[in-house]
């Protein structure tokens, strides 16, 4: 099996199982906020992985990262119970906002803000 086929088998492990941390043991952890696991990238050489959270309502996402990281070390732990027999190492959490949404809803303001018209143009031979 390759190397990246195994990348893709252990980058979908983590990430479901720490879409599950998020809705079951950390639900209560962040109030009244949904924090999503949008994406994940495994680093090969520090043994790390990079995850893409984004939180509804969005409003305090900066903040809520802070809060998230201070609980990195619970979360990784929930992960190791869930993963002991799965994976060989606990790969390091670093969390990143995800705000691709965000950036979605803003171009298409600026998108339906254009009027686009077309019009035809006879060209005479």
């Amino acid at each position: 099996m390759s190397t990246s086929v195994k990348r893709l088998q252990k980058a979908s492990i983590i990430l479901r199982n720490l879409r599950e941390i998020f809705l079951q043991e950390m639900a209560g952890s962040f109030g009244h906020v949904l924090v999503t696991v949008t994406s994940l990238y495994i680093c090969d050489k520090t043994r790390a992985v990079k995850v893409y959270i984004s939180f509804m309502p969005s409003q305090n996402g900066p903040q809520m990262l802070k809060e998230l990281e201070k609980q990195k070390s619970k979360i990784r732990g929930f992960l190791g119970k869930r993963l002991a027999n799965k994976l060989r190492t606990i790969p390091e959490l670093r969390f990143y906002l995800d705000n691709s949404m965000e950036r979605a809803l803003h171009l298409e303001k600026l998108l339906n803000g254009f009027e686009v018209s077309f019009t035809r143009i006879a060209i005479q031979p």
